[in-house]
């Protein structure tokens, strides 16, 4: 079988994308079997309302997916804990980490945090608005986002994020991959 896994909503808080939502993955909670496929992939836009909130460059939607170790977890796995071996990956090689986590931009372009902020006057603000901060995937080359099939290897439950639409409040675009 073959799963799609999107996303859906578009940036702003809960009144500004009204009727719409908020970003979130759909299916927020996937169940699938070994040996099924899931396809990753997603698009959003420029052109959003350059008021509505956000992260990264204004009026733009960009979504990645990262693998977490719990559901109640802020950030992603750290390298250490990936070459640890205790954890299960959602995505079994660095090439694939990395391609649903950068979407497209170009890794050897992109800079600390510290060079967009210094460019910017140590202003925070046009720092993550920077397109050269791909932290916030700003140098994706575009909102649309094909990951490919991917098959599912191994049982067990696989929580990921969007490290760009997760403010650490009440603004998550998290889900969970269980496979059977």
């Amino acid at each position: 079988k073959i799963y799609n896994l999107n996303v859906r909503g578009k940036r702003g808080n809960i009144v500004q994308t009204f009727p719409a939502t908020e970003y979130d993955f759909s299916p927020k909670d996937l169940q699938v079997t070994v040996g099924d496929y899931v396809h990753y992939q997603w698009t959003g836009c420029d052109t959003n309302p350059q008021g509505n909130d956000g992260e990264g460059t204004k009026g733009t939607d960009r979504s990645n997916i990262v693998q977490m170790s719990g559901p109640n977890v802020q950030t992603p796995l750290t390298q250490e804990e990936i070459d640890s071996g205790k954890v299960n990956m959602l995505f079994k090689d660095t090439v694939t980490r990395q391609r649903m986590a950068y979407i497209g931009q170009d890794e050897t372009k992109c800079k600390t945090y510290e060079e967009p902020l210094a460019k910017n006057n140590n202003n925070a603000d046009n720092a993550d608005r920077d397109v050269e901060n791909c932290m916030k995937l700003n140098a994706a080359p575009t909102p649309y986002f094909n990951g490919g099939l991917q098959q599912v290897q191994s049982q067990g439950t696989f929580y990921f994020m969007s490290t760009r639409n997760n403010n650490f409040s009440n603004r998550t675009q998290k889900g969970s991959l269980t496979v059977l």
